[in-house]
């Protein structure tokens, strides 16, 4: 491929000089030699890239050609001849054909003709990387015959070369055993400099845990010691901006049967059964994007050539019923690895005319091919190739964008839209909304997988549509009934950097425009889609894809929270299975849910897929989220009463809010796990810094009453008994504290002290007063615990002691003058008793008084 001066080539220019940079003429040439490495989309003109670098740094020299097939040796060889190149040619292939001859190259492979023709001076050598693989003579290995005539021959040999130029270079990557790595070795294959160009770049890693691998030899294209520094990285979406490769949509056939195999059908009527509706499939979608020529890709010669005899049948029915719509005279070939090379040429060339067997035009062709056109191998011609179908997506990611390259490929200002079109066949009932789970659409993500391997981010853009894509609805026999939309006829947007001046700014913005405008149609299904689930389809089974298995289950689960409003699944909780809402089978959810748990735990669970369940809300511990609705019921209990000293029948939402905070008191009561324990309590401690406090509880809750009537205006000396707050005699209570000062704590005598609070004078009492006639606080609702706590307190400072008698009993009398005959000698002893058994606050008051000692 020639410029021309055409800007949409001006990167061949640019890539020249940059692999001249790295391989300068008049340089010191090390042991080793120069080496640099090219990465150019495929049908970007790297072969023009490796003329014009020979012609820069070795004009007249000697240039060694290395490709992987002997039809991309033919197709360089004629390329060489048009580009103006007249000197001797070489190819180290058999005599077989005219092909080499015909560009006034000759062929051998006899290592002392080699030496004889090719020896000294100026020269191209042509050779496939098989030549440099070891033959057998006489039961022994021997070098190959590139190799042999380097090293000498019947008084015959080849000098070095000054440049080798490695094509479709990721060939030579990967184990360094085999023999194609001998290019790499300048000690076998002996040259000045070395040129590796690939339109994809392999980086290797060494095998692991393998037997006898632990010395084998791993080539990376990333080894600058291997390959070189990089010169030039060109990518497929900067060549399509840039207008070199035709813009381009992929095309998601969906395809229901309405007459599927049954479950005993074997493979080859599933097969059959599937090319024929992918038949009638791809002319109702050219009928929609008016194109004119597809290539169809087959893992199985028998398919390939089953698909193109039945191709003009199905056509010319679909014809009949609707001549206005699909074409008539339609061209359909096959090719496979046995067809002579002048065979596949000529099939080609008729294919990229647009002419059939007799060469008359077609409406429409068909090529099925079944590993027949080899790595830069071009199809061009008046119709050139419109577009290409993955009939099957076994392939490598490798061979995957070299097969969207055949359609990508234009002349300059064609501005064609070529159609990269993925059959997805879904099962009966299958619906399309299962995209995310269903291996149905398998060979779509292998065709994402493999433009994502070369597509400069163009794969993650999808991730960031907005809108709906689609085309239409499906019907009965294809699963397809596309709307006619007439081609997108936006040009490209030119080539970028041409933004300096006056009005560069509003010229960068109105191209990265026209740069999205060009990629928003990327994907188009046969019915529409929702752009959001589009973007989870990408994320989870492109960019980093996981298990069906395990995506089942996260996508019912993200339907449980769409439909419940939170990520709390049941154990037991069982949803339709995916597909199987008529026959009733069930998928256990709270099962998987439980499982992400343990794996989480145990510290098995993928860092995406707990950020993927985290982004769902997954409750990760359920003991864990059942405190977070008990901190929820708190923080609503806080709310209204300013503090967490509840009584223990406190309820909040119909939850026992008082119970539940007075265990979360005790010891271990909140989890036995130090560090989660200390997480709760920072919860609590959140709402209410005093929600456990080191003296009773009861205390608490009266002094965050006082506050509550102080904060609210009220003074002390409005704070007489019988002022109740939520139900608690806070005036009562106020008296107490200040006639009980001595007992209390430091902290507590310093916040009552905070709002003004002081202890009571001792009042000596008058001549002939008994010491039971001093005023007794204690609130008429007090209960039956606090009643004996009052009179055990009465007893203490009467008697000044806490050895009461058995029979003894003491009156008390509340607020409302009731007096309270209490057997105290009988409760001190049951008191007593039971002291391991009684609350913390009750037991923490009781021996305050010395009730134990």
């Amino acid at each position: 491929m020639s410029s021309g001066g055409a800007p949409e080539w001006r990167h061949i220019e640019e890539h020249i000089a940059a692999a001249a940079r790295e391989l300068p003429a008049g340089a010191r040439i090390p042991a080793a030699g120069l080496r640099t490495l090219g990465v150019s989309a495929p049908g970007t003109g790297k072969t023009a890239v490796g003329f014009g670098t020979a012609r820069t740094v070795v004009p007249g020299g000697r240039v060694l050609w290395l490709a992987p097939w002997r039809s991309l040796l033919v197709q360089t060889a004629a390329a060489w001849r048009a580009a103006g190149f007249s000197g001797r040619g070489v190819a180290v292939v058999s005599k077989s054909g005219p092909a080499f001859a015909e560009f006034g190259v000759q062929a051998t492979t006899s290592p002392p003709r080699l030496g004889l023709w090719a020896g000294r001076g100026p020269v191209w050598v042509f050779a496939t990387y098989d030549s440099l693989s070891l033959r057998q003579e006489d039961g022994e290995d021997v070098p190959g015959p590139l190799e042999q005539a380097l090293l000498g021959a019947y008084g015959q040999q080849l000098e070095p070369f000054d440049l080798l130029i490695a094509d479709e270079a990721h060939h030579t990557s990967g184990d360094g055993s085999k023999p194609w790595a001998a290019v790499h070795d300048n000690t076998r294959i002996v040259a000045d400099r070395r040129l590796y160009l690939t339109a994809t770049p392999k980086i290797w890693a060494v095998p692991e845990g393998r037997a006898g691998r632990k010395d084998r030899l791993v080539v990376s294209m990333d080894d600058e010691a291997v390959y070189g520094k990089r010169a030039f990285t060109y990518g497929l979406v900067e060549a399509v901006e840039r207008g070199t490769l035709a813009r381009f949509e992929v095309d998601v056939l969906e395809i229901a049967d309405p007459e599927p195999p049954g479950a005993d059908a074997d493979d080859e009527e599933v097969r059959g059964r599937r090319l024929a509706v992918l038949q009638a499939a791809l002319l109702k979608l050219a009928a929609e994007v008016r194109v004119r020529s597809l290539m169809t890709f087959h893992n199985l010669t028998v398919d390939a050539l089953a698909f193109a005899r039945a191709f003009p049948e199905t056509a010319a029915e679909l014809h009949a019923g609707d001549p206005e719509r699909y074409p008539r005279r339609v061209s359909a070939e096959w090719l496979c690895g046995d067809h002579t090379l002048e065979v596949r040429r000529l099939v080609m060339d008729r294919f990229g005319d647009g002419v059939d067997e007799e060469g008359r035009e077609t409406d429409f062709s068909i090529l099925s091919s079944c590993k027949a056109v080899g790595e830069g191998q071009d199809i061009r011609g008046r119709r050139g190739v419109g577009g290409v179908v993955f009939a099957d997506t076994r392939g490598s990611a490798t061979e995957i964008v070299q097969n969207v390259g055949r359609a990508l490929r234009q002349a300059p200002g064609e501005g064609k839209i070529a159609r990269i079109v993925v059959p997805v066949y879904l099962q009966p009932g299958e619906k399309p909304d299962t995209m995310l789970t269903s291996p149905s659409y398998r060979p779509l993500v292998a065709v994402l997988q493999g433009l994502r391997s070369h597509g400069d981010g163009l794969i993650e853009r999808l991730t960031l549509r907005t809108e709906h894509t689609g085309r239409g609805e499906s019907e009965d026999f294809t699963g397809l009934d596309p709307q006619p939309v007439a081609p997108p006829g936006a040009k490209d947007a030119g080539e970028p950097g041409d933004d300096e001046g006056d009005g560069g700014q509003d010229q960068a913005e109105e191209s990265q425009r026209a740069a999205a405008q060009m990629w928003e149609q990327l994907l188009k299904f046969s019915t529409p889609r929702d752009a959001d689930l589009i973007a989870r389809f990408v994320e989870r089974r492109v960019l980093q894809p996981d298990s069906e298995l395990w995506l089942t289950g996260y996508d019912l689960l993200r339907r449980w929270v769409g439909e419940h409003g939170d990520a709390q699944v049941p154990l037991t909780a069982t949803v339709p299975a995916p597909g199987s809402e008529d026959d009733g089978e069930v998928y256990a959810l709270g099962s998987w849910v439980s499982e992400q748990r343990r794996a989480q735990r145990e510290g098995v669970l993928a860092p995406w897929r707990f950020d993927m369940l985290n982004a769902l809300g997954m409750v990760w511990s359920v003991h864990d989220a059942a405190f977070e609705v008990w901190v929820s019921c708190a923080r609503k209990y806080f709310a209204v009463y300013g503090t967490l000293a509840a009584p223990r029948e406190a309820v909040v939402d119909g939850r026992a809010i008082g119970q539940a905070l007075a265990n979360f008191r005790k010891p271990g009561g909140l989890g036995k796990n130090p560090e989660r324990a200390r997480a709760r309590e920072g919860l609590l401690r959140a709402v209410d810094p005093d929600w456990n406090p080191p003296w009773p509880i009861s205390w608490q809750r009266h002094y965050a009453g006082l506050r509550a009537c102080l904060d609210g205006g009220a003074t002390l000396a409005d704070l007489r008994p019988g002022m109740l707050v939520f139900g608690d005699d806070i005036g009562l209570w106020l008296l107490q504290q200040q006639k009980d000062w001595g007992r209390l704590g430091e902290d507590q005598q310093r916040r009552l002290l905070e709002v003004g609070v002081q202890p009571a004078v001792a009042v000596a009492l008058p001549p002939g007063a008994a010491a039971g006639d001093e005023e007794v606080l204690l609130a008429a609702e007090a209960s039956n615990w606090e009643r004996h706590l009052t009179a055990a307190r009465q007893y203490q400072e009467r008697e000044g002691h806490m050895r009461i008698p058995r029979a003894h009993c003491e009156t008390v009398v509340d607020a409302a003058g009731v007096h309270h005959v209490l057997k105290l000698g009988v409760w001190r002893s049951n008191t007593r008793s039971r002291r391991a058994k009684l609350p913390k606050q009750q037991y923490e008051e009781a021996a305050s008084l010395g009730l134990f000692a």
